[in-house]
């Protein structure tokens, strides 16, 4: 009894620094059970991502996720070329390959924090590896004359979990924000017509996460895009319509109606991007709502 108090005051401490969702889960976790003092510790303060990834043995699953979900890009803070190359590389085998789908997604949203020129091109990757299958499962399979047909069994990831994926690369591909990855996410989000993007472009949720990330993406192709997804969803979809014109005015500062014929204009006069918002302009445009 004299043990269990202490570890309870403790966790409720944590419970007012870390949030409950996140730590209800830890303290309920079998991780927890067996070693409620070291998880409890770990809570307050985390491990370098660093060591867990590099730990041989690995770490369970998520322990790994939860480091990359905290992971800082290595040369942002001091680390070495030789440190960057060696988290890029981890990231995106998680990211493209990992049979978990929770440590895909942990890989793809660190990514999406990364300046490094090749994480564009593996989020692109993971995005067309979203389905889950292994390069094995998609090889014919040899049929022996006579003999019956092998019986066919499920492979990859449940179709909600390919969504999910897809949604969370487009949305890091937009936080990411290259020039490069603009013409990806607009045959996503259908500038270019309904069923001519990748895999999963005709599903409306990775769609519109394909919006959104173009109104992150500061470079003049997303303002042409966005105008015309716009244009194309005007009086259909009034969802995607919304989000285009949200990115619309969030990259030009142009607090226009959502009237096709003038963003057009906007478009066919030169685009000019407008500067990043900082918190106080956001805070207005929440105020002020849409024009």
């Amino acid at each position: 009894m004299n043990r269990v108090l202490p570890i309870a005051g403790v966790v409720g401490t944590c419970l007012a620094l870390t949030g409950c969702a996140g730590t209800l889960d830890t303290v309920t976790s079998r991780t927890f059970r067996a070693s409620p003092l070291d998880t409890t510790y770990r809570m307050v303060r985390p491990e370098d991502p660093l060591v867990v990834l590099r730990a041989d043995p690995p770490r369970s699953g998520d322990q790994r996720a939860k480091a990359m979900m905290r992971l800082k890009e290595p040369l942002v803070v001091g680390l070495s070329q030789t440190d960057q190359d060696e988290v890029i590389d981890t990231l995106a085998r998680a990211a493209t390959s990992d049979p978990s789908p929770v440590l895909r997604l942990a890989a793809i949203e660190a990514l999406g924090r990364f300046q490094d020129p090749r994480a564009p091109g593996v989020l692109m990757l993971a995005y067309q590896n979203a389905h889950g299958r292994t390069e094995e499962a998609t090889l014919p399979v040899a049929r022996v004359p006579g003999a019956r047909p092998p019986l066919a069994t499920p492979t990859g990831f449940a179709p909600d979990t390919a969504t999910t994926i897809r949604c969370r690369v487009v949305e890091s591909l937009g936080n990411n924000g290259r020039p490069e990855t603009v013409s990806f996410l607009a045959s996503i989000a259908g500038s270019r017509g309904t069923g001519q993007g990748p895999d999963g472009a005709d599903d409306r949720d990775v769609r519109l996460a394909a919006v959104r990330g173009l109104g992150h993406c500061r470079h003049p192709d997303a303002v042409t895009a966005l105008a015309q997804v716009m244009s194309a969803e005007h009086g259909k979809d009034t969802a995607l319509a919304g989000r285009a014109h949200d990115g619309l005015v969030n990259l030009t500062g142009q607090r226009l109606p959502a009237d096709p014929e003038r963003w057009n204009q906007v478009v066919q006069a030169g685009v000019t991007l407008a500067p990043e918002p900082g918190v106080v302009d956001r805070a207005v445009n929440w105020v002020l709502g849409p024009p």
